[in-house]
């Protein structure tokens, strides 16, 4: 059964019964509602999921330009060489951490994690097949 499928039953079965307490069945050759097992409904979610951020993806992003790409890897690279530098720096003062040296080096901490999962989700997003790179074909 595909997800359109499951969402038209999902459907028909609200007017049945309270939109308070749905439930999740499909019907077999003879009519009869069947309950979905777990594994069913969790692959029926999963592909309402890529489904949802595929659109979603495509009215945020479009399409990526490898130069984009670019553009992330050399502002990674630049937050962590200022993050190592930074914390070189303190190092080499032989004196105790300052209040402002720690939050320098915590903002510079957050903010290549944060870019990193930025990083992680476009590429992901890319290898899934999400979202478009112009000049790449599909596999």
């Amino acid at each position: 059964m595909s997800v359109i499928d499951f969402i038209a039953v999902r459907r028909r079965q609200g007017d049945a019964k309270s939109e308070s307490a749905p439930s999740f069945f499909s019907e077999k050759s003879h009519g009869a509602p069947t309950a979905l097992t777990a594994s069913q409904f969790t692959r029926h979610i999963t592909h309402i999921i890529e489904d949802e951020m595929r659109r979603s993806l495509k009215r945020q992003v479009d399409i990526v330009d490898p130069h984009e790409m670019i553009d992330m890897a050399k502002m990674l690279a630049d937050l962590k060489a200022r993050y190592i530098g930074v914390t070189l720096a303190i190092a080499s003062n032989r004196k105790p951490m300052t209040d402002s040296e720690l939050e320098e080096l915590r903002g510079l901490r957050v903010r290549i994690q944060e870019f990193e999962a930025a990083h992680n989700e476009l590429n992901e997003a890319i290898a899934s097949q999400l979202v478009e790179v112009r000049g790449v074909i599909k596999e």
